[in-house]
Order: structure tokens, then C-alpha cells, then sequence
């Protein structure tokens, strides 16, 4: 089994479910739900979460503040086998990011968003040759990390390939905005790309999913894993080409938070253990679904043991 490090985000989602409505200034100034939840959030913590519930050796290098929030992130990540103990770096000056997410009757979400500690982490914050210690580097959170987007993530990814470490790049909504001249800045120096179809339509409007693989191998990238959400998931590289549908109906949906986290935990569960592509992909797809079966990102390590055991 390779060794996967994980850098990005690590906040707190307090989720509230279900959002119907929101207040409005002197009309409506106050909603109730029915259910609230705190969870570890942010792609890469959601990533390594379940890649240790797995059994990888995986690390995560993020940066949390040096309160009660940092303290509870960091228990949850050492209690699920996350290794945090050099890498996990802590904030004298700003609290823990924290993202209030809303959720709706059908699983989607709107966020508000105190981004902290996550706003100066750079990668001076860290030891390289610790980050550089592993075959698979994962970086799901492009256009979260404004200290790290752009030239250092590029540098970054273009020394790990000259280390023969795969590289593994995500975007997310975050608080740079998307940007099409960071994500192509990117891509000669990603071996995998595993992006979300519906932000990729801001960046490419009226693209199809085939199109923009086929833009982005050109590109540089090597293998494509285009995540289409309810429709399911396009591969593309030089040897495959393949579409695999979504496990569950929508109907089944209670919450799609940390949904492509866990499909790319899935997925890269099956490539540190020399899968083929196509079992990557549904294994992924498969733990992408036990986790929009629930509210918050995180799934129990029973269900994971008993996905495992049935693959």
C-alpha cells in the first residue's frame, strides 16, 4: 500500500438541516431546523478521514487555530489514524476556519464562511522533504489557499513528479473564486485531476464533459476523473475512456457535503493499492454514496469495513 499525504483544508462544518428558507433584513431575521451537526470539513481532512478508516498511511498538512476548534479537529483526525503529529500546524493569530452550511430538503447546500487560520497557510508553514515523503500527493482544495494556489502549488506538484510521486489535484468554490488561468497553470504538472463538472461549467460554460477531458489531457494532465454528481463519473486517459453511473437515486440524498472528498478517498484507496482504473472509480462512486446517505462529510468506519469486505 502507497503512502498518500494530504494537503489543504481543515475547518469545522456546523451543518443545519433542513434550511427551507432563508432570514431576510426586517422581514424574516430568524429560521429554526431540525437538526444540527459539527464534523471535520475541508477537502483534504475529509479525504484523510476516510482514507485512514480505510487503513492507508496517510498524513494531512493544514493549519488550524490554537483553540477548542483546533482542539477537536485534531482529536478526531488522531482518533481515526490520520497522522497530524509535525504536519498539522497551529495558528497564533487567527481562529480555526469555520463554515456554517445550510442544507436543503434535497441535499444541497449554501455556505457562509470564516476562513482563519486557513487565510495566511503557505507552504514556508511546513518541512518539504516530510511533504515530498510519500507516492501519492493530494491537494483537493485549488482555490481555497490563496498563499498556496498558483506558482507554489505548481512548483510543488512539478518537484513531486521529478520524485516519481503521483500527483492529485481537486478544485473547490473557495474563497478566491475560480479561476481559469490558475487551473490551467496547473495542469501540466497533475497526474490525475479530479474536478466537479458543475464548477468546471463557470469556467468552461456549454463545455461537455468529453470536451473538457480531452482539453485538459492536451493540457498536460494524464488521467481525467470527471465528476458529473448525480450523473456519475467520466475517466479518460490515454488507454480508457469510460462513464460509470451514480450509485443512488436523488431521492436517496439527505446531504451532498464532502461527496467528491469521499469519492476521491475512494478512488485513491484503490490506486495505493494497485487497482485498475475502473475499480477505482466505482469504489469511489460507492463511498461518495454511503456518504450522502447521512448529514456531514464524515462516514463510520463500520461502513467502510463492510463497502471494503463487499469489494
Amino acid at each position: 500500500m502507497k503512502t498518500v499525504n494530504c494537503i489543504g483544508s481543515c475547518l469545522v462544518d456546523i451543518l443545519l438541516s433542513p434550511v427551507t428558507q432563508y432570514p431576510q433584513h426586517k422581514i424574516r431575521t430568524n429560521i429554526f431546523v431540525d437538526e444540527l451537526k459539527s464534523s471535520p470539513g475541508g477537502g483534504a481532512t475529509n479525504c484523510s478521514l476516510t482514507l485512514a478508516k480505510l487503513g492507508t498511511n496517510v498524513k494531512l498538512f493544514s493549519k488550524i487555530g490554537n483553540d477548542l476548534q483546533g482542539d477537536y479537529l485534531q482529536e478526531e483526525l488522531n482518533t481515526a489514524g490520520v497522522q497530524t503529529e509535525s504536519t498539522l500546524r497551529r495558528s497564533e493569530k487567527r481562529s480555526t476556519s469555520t463554515v456554517i452550511v445550510g442544507v436543503d430538503q434535497v441535499g444541497e447546500r449554501s455556505f457562509m464562511s470564516y476562513h482563519g487560520a486557513l487565510s495566511d497557510f503557505k507552504l514556508k508553514d511546513l518541512e518539504l522533504n516530510e511533504l515530498y515523503d510519500c507516492e501519492i500527493l493530494l491537494y483537493p482544495d485549488l482555490f481555497n489557499l490563496p498563499m498556496i494556489d498558483g506558482a507554489p502549488l505548481c512548483e510543488l506538484f512539478e518537484n513531486a513528479q521529478r520524485r516519481g510521486i503521483l500527483t492529485i489535484l481537486d478544485e473547490t468554490w473557495g474563497i478566491s473564486g475560480l479561476h481559469k488561468e490558475v487551473f490551467e497553470s496547473c495542469l501540466p504538472f497533475v497526474d490525475y485531476l479530479m474536478p466537479s463538472a458543475d464548477d468546471l461549467s463557470f469556467l468552461y460554460p456549454g463545455e461537455k464533459p468529453d470536451d473538457l477531458a480531452k482539453l485538459f489531457m492536451r493540457k498536460g494532465v494524464k488521467n481525467i476523473v470527471l465528476k458529473l454528481g448525480s450523473k456519475g463519473v467520466f475517466v479518460l486517459n490515454n488507454e480508457n475512456s469510460f462513464e460509470l453511473p451514480a450509485i443512488i437515486e436523488k431521492s436517496e440524498v439527505i446531504d451532498t457535503t464532502g461527496a467528491g472528498d469521499n469519492f476521491n478517498a475512494g478512488f485513491i484507496y484503490g490506486l495505493s493499492n494497485g487497482h485498475p482504473l475502473k475499480w477505482c472509480a466505482d469504489f469511489g462512486s460507492k463511498v461518495a454514496a454511503l456518504s450522502v446517505q447521512q448529514l456531514g462529510a464524515s462516514v463510520q468506519k463500520e461502513e467502510l469495513k463492510s463497502l471494503f469486505e463487499a469489494n
